[in-house]
């Protein structure tokens, strides 16, 4: 059957042509419109605004003291880097004086570190200035030496020098904490430095060392014998170095200034 014009054919869409000349899409182009771009007058507007000046400077200078920090940063850790040599700025005519000195220390007289243009001297050219060779040193060979023992015992396992090395670090750890904790508490202002605790507190494996290799050879006896030997004697260095790094010559105590 037959439909007319105005009539709907097909799922209710009604049936009309568009016209001859109508455009197949509609022109949009003008319901979009951006801004124009901003003049030169206005961009020199905004610069001249004083609160944005001011909020330049203010980034820039935010900018500029961070950047200063980092510089300061990288240089205090060259610094570290740098002293952490000195301390390892030895020979063998220094270790050699200095384990005679650990050792036998009551015949020493000059107990002052010296100083140069560029600070403190370094170990070999002073006796008297800490270092960090002879306290690693000593704690590898005293961990060795504790696997020694343990061997003449039949009691030698590989784990068991882990567990020496491990035992030593983490008591010298606590000992220099305990040292510079004390120093802060008490507030006691001096030239000691971490690196230079660490040295001090180091020390005493030469004293552990030639006791417990005596041991090895004389028997209880003589360990005690030494070991109570090299306590005082460790004791009596640790004293004489203290006190020069911690008091000007001229104001040592009187006992003190003639061995100083």
């Amino acid at each position: 059957m037959a439909q007319g014009p105005g009539q709907h054919q097909g799922y209710g869409v009604p049936a009309s042509a568009p016209p001859p000349n109508a455009p197949l899409f509609q022109d949009t182009s003008g319901l979009t419109q951006f801004p124009p771009p901003p003049s030169m007058a206005a961009a020199q507007h905004l610069i001249n605004n004083p609160m944005v000046s001011a909020a330049a400077v203010q980034y820039g200078s935010e900018f500029a003291q961070q950047g200063q920090a980092y510089v300061n940063k990288g240089i205090n850790r060259l610094l570290a880097i740098t002293n952490l040599k000195t301390y390892f700025a030895v020979d063998t005519s220094y270790v050699l004086k200095k384990l005679s000195l650990l050792l036998f220390p009551y015949t020493h007289r000059n107990w002052m570190v010296g100083y140069g243009e560029s600070g403190r001297t370094s170990p070999k050219d002073d006796i008297n200035a800490p270092d960090l060779y002879i306290p690693v040193m000593g704690l590898v060979t005293f961990v060795l030496l504790n696997g020694v023992v343990l061997g003449t015992q039949s009691r030698f396992t590989p784990e068991a020098l882990g567990v020496a090395g491990s035992s030593l670090l983490a008591w010298l750890a606590a000992e220099v904490l305990l040292l510079w904790l004390c120093l802060y508490l008490l507030a006691v202002t001096s030239q000691l430095r971490w690196l230079d605790i660490i040295s001090f507190c180091g020390y005493k494996y030469v004293s552990m060392i030639v006791s417990v290799g005596l041991s090895l050879v004389g028997g209880s006896t003589v360990y005690y014998c030494a070991l109570g030997y090299t306590a005082l004697a460790i004791t009596y260095f640790m004293v004489y170095s203290y006190l020069q790094l911690h008091y000007e010559p001229n104001s040592l105590p009187l006992c003190y200034r003639s061995r100083v």
